[in-house]
């Protein structure tokens, strides 16, 4: 709504509303279209997200964001004779004269008296969904190639960790920021992004459907991003996991996401199979990991590892584990202090029946280090009493590995 305060610098185009013939009539019915209005009405495209609250006694607060700009809220009141519409905002005391079109449960646009007789159309939001999106969220299938973990609480605030964040290599790691809904838009604050001192915000609509899989409830978040091809719409879907975990059970693995992979063009063995981190992907993973069988179980105190190679024998590595909400510290120092701690974060969906496991680039160069250095002192070909030679394991792994996120994804046996 407080995009009529520009219509007078061609907000027509700008923001690509409808528009008739200038010279077309306004032609009045004579209904009171006043109660049938009241309730939640958004609007999303790539110019403007906005969100306009109506209630019985005409008064009207809009929240929204103009092109990724910053959170702007509104207040007004709102009159309906027959159908023409008058609003008059609290501020500045501006006031704006229009025609109402209205389809009762559906659509509402007001097309404003001008030279162009702008249209702004919102659709009718039949539930706020600023309760339902408190929690944590998974997505394997957003604007990065790994996943992204979302967690909301119910004060205005949240965390990502994500592989990379938006338009960087770079990965964000439980990264706190402010968001608000109001009915299905979510307006989340873009961390150190301003324009003048003032935060930018992004906006999605969000569709909530309970138990929408097997493995819990499913939330959609559509929004428009820039791209080379200009704005386009994305939606992603976020599955509904536990804030807690439950460390109890086996889990097989089942895939890895990989993402922001770079690295030497040189092969190097682990467990039989050839990697190079100069094209590295998930499919690499997939093949050592299924076939040694890989999987894990669970302890409160610990984190055992099984590869079932084809010969039948079962290797089992029994690793402490420290906890602190997600984030699971992997400690072998106890076998030998030589081993490296690695940080990854854990996830589970509301029935456990999915394990994810989180790892960026320093505590993925470890874990993979720690791998073969197990390897390598099983297989004998390492004294675990040889500093040096230790030491050059996690010196090549290191000098292989530029950056990598992978996440790889465990289902209950």
């Amino acid at each position: 709504m407080k995009t009529f305060k520009f219509l007078a610098v061609a907000l027509v185009a700008m923001l690509g509303f409808t528009a008739c013939d200038k010279d077309c009539d306004h032609d009045f019915i004579e209904h009171d279209f006043t109660q049938d209005i009241v309730g939640t009405w958004t609007t999303l495209n790539g110019e403007l997200a906005e969100a306009m609250v109506i209630k019985a006694d005409g008064s009207f607060t809009t929240t929204g964001v103009m092109k990724g700009g910053s959170l702007y809220e509104e207040k007004g009141t709102i009159k309906v004779v027959n159908n023409k519409v008058t609003l008059a905002f609290d501020g500045d005391k501006d006031t704006f004269e229009g025609r109402l079109e209205f389809v009762a449960g559906k659509s509402m646009s007001i097309v404003m008296f001008n030279d162009n007789d702008v249209r702004l159309t919102y659709d009718y939001c039949k539930e706020d969904l600023s309760e339902e999106i408190v929690g944590m969220w998974v997505c394997n299938d957003g604007l990065t190639d790994g996943i992204t973990i979302m967690s909301y609480s119910d004060n205005g605030k949240m965390t990502i960790t994500t592989a990379a964040a938006l338009g960087t290599n770079d990965p964000l790691v439980k990264r706190e920021s402010d968001y608000v809904v109001v009915g299905d838009l979510m307006f989340t604050k873009l961390p150190a992004a301003n324009v003048e001192g003032q935060p930018l915000y992004t906006a999605a609509r969000m569709t909530y459907t309970p138990n929408g899989t097997s493995a819990g409830d499913i939330m959609t978040h559509t929004l428009y991003t820039p791209s080379a091809n200009g704005v386009v719409k994305v939606t992603s879907s976020f599955l509904r996991i536990k804030q807690s975990l439950e460390l109890t059970g086996t889990y097989d693995y089942s895939s890895a996401y990989v993402s922001n992979a770079k690295g030497k063009d040189e092969d190097f063995t682990m467990l039989g199979h050839t990697f190079n981190m100069a094209n590295i992907n998930a499919g690499n993973f997939d093949m050592m990991f299924r076939s040694e069988l890989f999987c894990v179980d669970l302890n409160t105190n610990t984190i055992t590892q099984h590869f079932l190679p084809a010969n039948g024998q079962d290797v089992a590595i029994e690793i402490p584990i420290t906890v602190e909400g997600n984030k699971v510290t992997l400690d072998l120092s106890a076998e030998n202090p030589a081993y490296r701690k690695v940080d990854m974060y854990m996830f589970q969906d509301a029935d456990n029946s999915q394990l994810h496991m989180y790892m960026h680039t320093n505590d993925f160069i470890n874990y993979f280090a720690n791998m073969e250095l197990y390897n390598l002192l099983a297989a004998g070909e390492i004294d675990k009493t040889d500093a040096a030679a230790i030491e050059k394991v996690y010196t090549d792994m290191e000098a292989r590995i530029e950056s990598i996120n992978v996440s790889f994804v465990f289902k209950a046996r």
